[in-house]
This record gives C-alpha cells, structure tokens and sequence, in this order.
C-alpha cells in the first residue's frame, strides 16, 4: 500500500482516450505514403518524437515539420511538403479536439471523484495543461485539481526527471508520499521513479514492460489502481 497526500495524473491515453482522434487525422496523409491511420501516428508519436526527438533532440521538441522531416527519413521516402503540411494540420487539429470534443474513458470521473476526497490532485501532462485541466473539471462539474502542471508550465520537459522535482517542490510534496499514474512508462514512470515518486502504470493496452523500466505497480485500468491509494 502506498502511504501517499499527493497524485500526480496523466492526461492523454490515461484519463482520455487520445489516440484515436491521431489515427482519424492521420488517415489522409497515411494513405498517401502508402499506410493506414494508426500505423503512422505510431511512426509519429513512438518512433519519432519519442524515440528520437525527444532522447536527441529535446529542444526541437514543438517541430513539427522536423518531425515530418524525420518520418520520411524513416520511411526512405523523399520529402513531400504536401503530406507533411496534412500530418501538421492533421495533429494540430486531433492535439485541439483532446480538450474541445473530449473522449474520456469511461472510468476516469468514477476514479477523479475518489481519488481527490483526501489527496492533493495534480493534473501532470505534457501539452496544453491548463486546456486539459479545465476541460476535465467542466465535464465533472468538479474542481480537481490542486496543481497543473504541463512542460511549459515547469519548463522541463516529461521525460525529464527535472519535471517532477519541479513539480514535488511546487505541490510542497514529499516524494515518498507521492504517486504518479499514467499509461507511459517514458513518461509517467521513469522520470517519476527516478526522483522517488512510486509509479503506478495504466496498462490498458497489455504491453510488455521492457526490463529497467517495471512501475511499483501495474493495472489495467484506473479503478484498479484505488488499491495502491490511501
């Protein structure tokens, strides 16, 4: 059991289902190059920004068109200017439609109104936080949130273990009563691990966590993780 005051929360693919709205954009230019939605928003999100902007090049992190530049790399196809302009319009539009036409999963209220009585509550995602946030507490006619907290609001990035120190010192929270929770093992349990925060991983999709990278505990959806808080 984790004797814990604060928790800290993703947003995408934890308290909202954001992937599908990245496949539907994603089509148009996919078929394009030959694909399908889903594979090249996987090219885009794990293969690219994570796997390369993010561990090599932090500081183009917001780059959209060097993400584009990247994914044709990997593709060993040449530039085509017209489907990188689709898959910039395309995420634009699907990273707007995660606050403006919200698909939250459908324990995610059940377990924010449980999970706040007693705790501090800290919303810690990525981009657009406090567009987020506020879109969580005006579909839950609740406020939940004691903290935002999003890359340009620390002004480190999540990967990075600087975003939850930052964090634990503005929430004047301990780390050892601290719990982080999300769907990313890069960043929702690493870095979290790395500055003493327990980590709890929501494993909706039942993936394999490569070895180094195991959570304090897994579940398989939010619910499940009430357990692991008093």
């Amino acid at each position: 059991m984790i004797e814990l005051k604060t928790i800290l929360i993703d947003y995408d693919n934890t308290l909202h289902d954001s992937d599908p709205k990245f496949i539907a954009k994603f089509g148009p230019p996919a078929r394009a190059l030959g694909l399908d939605g889903r594979r090249l928003w996987e090219i885009y999100l794990f293969e690219v920004h994570r796997g390369i902007v993010h561990r090599r090049f932090p500081e183009r992190h917001d780059d959209y068109e060097f993400h584009c530049e990247l994914i044709f790399k990997k593709l060993n196809r040449p530039y085509d200017g017209a489907i990188a302009g689709q898959i910039i319009n395309g995420y634009k539009t699907a990273l707007k439609e995660c606050w403006t036409n919200p698909s939250f999963f459908g324990d995610t209220f059940e377990f924010l109104d449980r999970a706040a009585d007693g705790n501090k509550l800290c919303l810690a995602t990525a981009e657009h936080a406090r567009e987020k946030a506020e879109c969580v507490e005006r579909f839950g006619n609740r406020r939940y949130f004691d903290h935002v907290f999003g890359d340009h609001i620390i002004k480190a990035m999540k990967t990075e273990p600087e975003y939850y120190r930052e964090a634990l010192r503005i929430s004047s929270s301990p780390p050892e009563e601290t719990a982080a929770i999300g769907d990313s093992l890069t960043h929702d349990v690493l870095p979290a691990k790395l500055v003493g925060i327990k980590t709890i991983w929501v494993n909706r999709r039942n993936e394999q966590a490569p070895e180094g990278s195991k959570p304090d505990h897994e579940v398989k959806n939010l619910l499940e993780s009430l357990k692991y808080l008093c």
